[in-house]
């Protein structure tokens, strides 16, 4: 009797110890849990931190021209000096005049801080040495048509380092011409190049 009356008395201390141990047991499953969702998320913002990376610069590499930063958009007057110098030949961003040129072709020379608005609404700049063939700038103003002269202005440019140079807000493409026309390569370029930083300023 008294044998069975100790075994009473322990049982409530034993519940009381499974108890606690199934308490235990339980913390320590939700702590690992936890860490495990915490590797997971970290993992994840990890992987979509670098595939993000990965496919801006995949898509960087396959756009058309070269890319330049921003150095700056204030407004100055047509004869002042930009408080920083331009970092591409055409600029590609930078101050400029408080407005913008009218959409379309030219056949004299356009000051930049008037494109350089331009461009900053949205506009592909294509640019051409004065001394290009008129074949060349036939299918220039060809090419303008195409796209009806939507958000594109067109000019001689005598600054210009290169025969060609199409620009957007922060890009620069330059083409050089061999034998007096542009190529059927060369014309895709600058459509695909307008296709691609239409506004986009």
């Amino acid at each position: 009797m008294e044998q069975h009356s100790i075994q009473n008395q322990n049982e409530p201390i034993q519940k009381s110890q499974e108890k606690k141990m199934r308490l235990e047991r339980a913390i320590k499953q939700r702590k690992t849990k936890q860490i495990f969702w915490g590797i997971g998320i970290v993992a994840g913002g990890v992987l979509m931190i670098g595939g993000s990376i990965w496919y801006l610069r995949v898509r960087e590499k396959n756009l058309p021209g070269e890319f330049f930063p921003n150095v700056g958009q204030e407004h100055v007057p047509l004869d002042q000096e930009p408080p920083k110098p331009y970092n591409s030949n055409p600029p590609s961003s930078g101050a400029h005049f408080s407005s913008p040129a009218r959409w379309g072709v030219y056949d004299s020379e356009v000051p930049d801080k008037l494109f350089i608005h331009n461009m900053e609404h949205g506009g592909v700049w294509i640019s051409y040495r004065p001394n290009a063939t008129k074949e060349v700038v036939a299918q220039l103003n060809a090419i303008v048509q195409e796209f009806g002269g939507s958000k594109i202005v067109m000019a001689p440019r005598s600054a210009n380092d290169a025969d060609i140079a199409v620009a957007a807000w922060s890009r620069v493409m330059k083409l050089q011409i061999k034998g007096g026309v542009l190529t059927d390569l060369q014309k895709n370029e600058i459509r695909r190049f307008y296709r691609a930083f239409k506004n986009k300023g």
